[in-house]
């Protein structure tokens, strides 16, 4: 009689959604880095779009009040997903019963969230002496449980580098999500539109990302070797909350002291500075975070990485900056409206505030792929005690005060965080010093033209769209030829993803 081995019952199917082979990285990076700048165009275009149709049928008011309530609720959304979104991109070997379990555990932490936000709304109104708060905060927290659920299914796309479905289920949930409110604003819904907007946007994205991803969730058969997991996220929720502060404080103080239309110009001047950097880094986030923890055991090809992504980041997120400032006036007119112009100072100051900070926010990543959640905790609370500083000291003046107080701070601040970070990842930062600064200069020297001939367009009497259309197109020539005789090689590498 021949003995016949046994199969057990269940077998662990570890490691199902491997990391892509090293032999893959460059490729997948490449792949991810084009659908991220597509990415990139269509969210930028697709706000500016909704943003302007919005900005016309709604008050400053309306955007004030849930400006009061994404002051709040932001701090939830900062540790909703208990720092494991990035615990699943970087660990380098991950079961499927991990990523159950880390399902299970964002659920009942966004759960908690949301209670606790519904709990906190009449405090909330109170705070603020608007009763409507109240059941606009209750009907915002739905959000942070849709949240809580697509982390995972989120993560893994990042962690597998599938940058082309991130990008499908953004770009329809902020589609869909936009025409939504604007029926809903043109209707005469008044601030719920944009209630409807946040909570159908991530209702959305959470839908698709489980097919998108291709995981499908079931009950963990245990927690087991998920405590380095939980730790990691641990810190990373810490950092996402101290981060909270040093980004939605001046919302907070602003509407408490200086009203919701004051907040609503200053929401609206806020949103205009973050978006080409928010944009910029979480689309190359999803690239750079996963390619550079596959590379960990290579160095010198994980730099390479850093500098390459460095390098568009620094084209993208600080040159739009700086665009973005010279063209404030026209810009702010074209989107909004003249009702809207008490946004132009406080949006000078912000662009000022935003030119460093793509530089300074890839300190997050070098934490993450170096597993220093100790570290990044450390860096967010720095930058939290800076931005509180700066924010109680401009808030006195008002909204142009704190954003004023905010840009001074910011960049003092920026080089020596982004030095512990390099150090953390064992990276050189003379590197990228010199990779940077003359990407910097470029997008200086294009502002500083651009501000010059709107000066000699608006003395000649040009219109609104002759001034900004002379800008752009100024803009990208002078900004062009910078880079052609100052930084040749991103010049080269724009030219070659354009050919594409």
């Amino acid at each position: 009689m021949t003995s016949t081995a046994v199969e057990p019952l269940f077998v662990e199917p570890a490691a199902v959604f491997e990391m892509p082979a090293q032999a893959d990285v460059l490729r997948l990076a490449h792949r991810g880095l084009n659908w991220s700048l597509v990415l990139l165009a269509g969210r930028y275009l697709l706000s500016m779009a909704s943003t302007a149709l919005l900005a016309r049928l709604l008050s400053p008011t309306d955007y004030g009040l849930l400006g009061m309530v994404a002051a709040v609720t932001a701090l939830a959304q900062a540790s909703s997903d208990f720092g494991l979104s990035w615990a699943t991109v970087q660990r380098a070997q991950l079961s499927r019963n991990q990523i159950d379990a880390l399902l299970v555990i964002n659920v009942a932490f966004g759960l908690f969230l949301m209670v606790v936000c519904v709990l906190s709304a009449p405090y909330i109104a109170a705070f603020y002496h608007r009763p409507e708060l109240t059941k606009i905060m209750i009907a915002a927290s739905t959000a942070l449980l849709l949240s809580a659920v697509a982390v995972q299914p989120t993560a893994l796309m990042r962690r597998q580098m599938k940058l082309k479905e991130l990008s499908l289920c953004s770009l329809w949930a902020l589609f869909i999500s936009g025409i939504v409110a604007i029926v809903l604003a043109r209707l005469g819904f008044g601030y719920w539109a944009l209630v409807v907007q946040l909570i159908l946007q991530q209702a959305i994205t959470t839908a698709l990302s489980f097919p998108m991803s291709g995981y499908f969730p079931r009950l963990p058969r245990n927690f087991l070797n998920v405590g380095s997991l939980v730790t990691f996220g641990g810190y990373s929720a810490a950092y996402g909350i101290v981060n909270y502060f040093a980004r939605n404080l001046d919302n907070v103080l602003v509407g408490k002291f200086w009203g919701a239309t004051a907040l609503g110009f200053y929401s609206r001047a806020y949103f205009l500075m973050t978006l080409p950097g928010m944009v910029a880094m979480g689309v190359f986030a999803g690239v750079l975070i996963p390619a550079m923890a596959s590379l960990r055991r290579e160095p010198v090809r994980m730099e390479a990485v850093y500098v390459r992504a460095l390098r568009l980041i620094t084209v993208l997120g600080c040159a739009s900056a700086v665009g973005l400032a010279s063209a404030a006036p026209e810009l702010v007119d074209l989107v909004y409206g003249p009702k809207w112009r008490a946004v132009v100072p406080i949006l000078l100051w912000l662009s000022a505030a935003s030119i460093l900070q793509p530089l300074q926010n890839t300190g997050q990543w070098l934490y993450i792929v170096a597993e220093r959640g100790r570290g990044m905790f450390v860096m967010g609370v720095i930058v939290a005690i800076s931005a509180t500083i700066a924010f109680a000291i401009g808030i006195p003046s008002g909204p142009v005060g704190v954003a004023r107080a905010y840009a001074i701070a910011n960049t003092i601040i920026a080089y020596p965080v982004l030095l512990m970070a390099h150090r953390a990842c064992g990276l050189n930062i003379k590197r990228t010093l010199v990779e940077s600064a003359p990407l910097l200069l470029c997008a200086l020297i294009m502002g500083s033209v651009v501000w010059l001939i709107g000066l000699g367009a608006t003395a000649a009497g040009v219109g609104l769209l002759g001034r900004l259309s002379l800008k752009l197109v100024a803009g990208a020539a002078v900004y062009a030829l910078c880079l052609r005789q100052l930084a040749r090689p991103t010049y080269s590498e724009i030219l070659a993803h354009i050919s594409l």
